[in-house]
């Protein structure tokens, strides 16, 4: 019947995708095994050989015998080509999770990347059930600091960051490369990806009003609120317009 060869076509190519991707993936594999660059990586950054030994679940003497001849000008030679072949490379250890993001260059660190939301929520969930408040979150980069505007991680939330981390990640396994993305595609702007990210909608003027209990039935009502809103708007990074200078659309009905 026509059910059952279309059954066993669908069947027949998701096994020969997963052996595509298992065989990509054991070349990777092996030729991240053969250069060492974790080790070489770990020595090029000063930790001693036998905190390194301790981390890999190696001899201290095998630590040494692999890594002795490294080079950093070797291991950085190593390492652009395990970025080039998709392979996902240490990057700088002192980065920001945001900063870091928009390099992220393959499908493999973005997959990461959401591996450590996914932890991320869970420390939330405990957090939620241990103590007797919330925790918080910064809705900017780290990068806009002193600026922090914070908002409450309750359930909800929690909830709307794993959906988004579960619809990135079905794009993710989906896609062959970071160019075949629609909805996970990350940001031009990083501040618009970071609230993307916490699933933070931008803020409407409905939203502010309904929020904060500003009343806008006048015009100068409405104008007020609009400032207030825009101010708002400013603080969690939606905006780089100046509130009490931008367009009011209240401003102009003032008599």
């Amino acid at each position: 019947m026509a059910s059952d060869w279309l059954g066993r076509f669908r069947r027949e190519r998701r096994v020969l995708a997963r052996v595509r991707r298992a065989a990509w993936r054991l070349e990777q594999a092996e030729r991240e095994r053969d250069w060492d660059w974790a080790l070489a990586s770990a020595r090029a950054d000063g930790l001693s050989v036998r905190k390194t030994a301790e981390a890999a679940g190696l001899s201290p003497t095998r630590v040494h015998q692999l890594t002795k001849d490294a080079s950093v000008d070797v291991l950085e030679a190593v390492l652009s080509e395990l970025r080039a072949a998709g392979w996902l490379a240490p990057e700088d250890p002192d980065g920001s999770e945001d900063e870091e993001l928009p390099g992220h260059a393959d499908v493999a660190a973005r997959l990461v990347d959401e591996v450590g939301w996914i932890r991320r929520c869970a420390e939330w969930i405990d957090h939620l059930k241990r103590e007797n408040f919330p925790p918080v979150v910064n809705l900017r980069p780290e990068a806009d600091s002193p600026e922090r505007p914070q908002v409450v991680v309750d359930l909800p939330r929690v909830a709307a960051v794993l959906r988004r981390i579960a619809y990135d990640v079905d794009e993710l396994a989906r896609a062959r490369s970071l160019e075949d993305l629609d909805q996970a595609r990350i940001r031009d702007e990083p501040r618009a990806e970071r609230r993307r990210r916490l699933a933070e909608p931008d803020l409407t003027f409905t939203a502010f009003c309904a929020r904060t209990g500003i009343p806008a039935q006048s015009i100068r009502q409405g104008e007020s609120a609009w400032t207030a809103y825009q101010d708002e708007r400013h603080r969690r990074g939606e905006t780089n317009d100046n509130p009490y200078t931008a367009y009011n659309p209240f401003r102009g009905g003032r008599s």
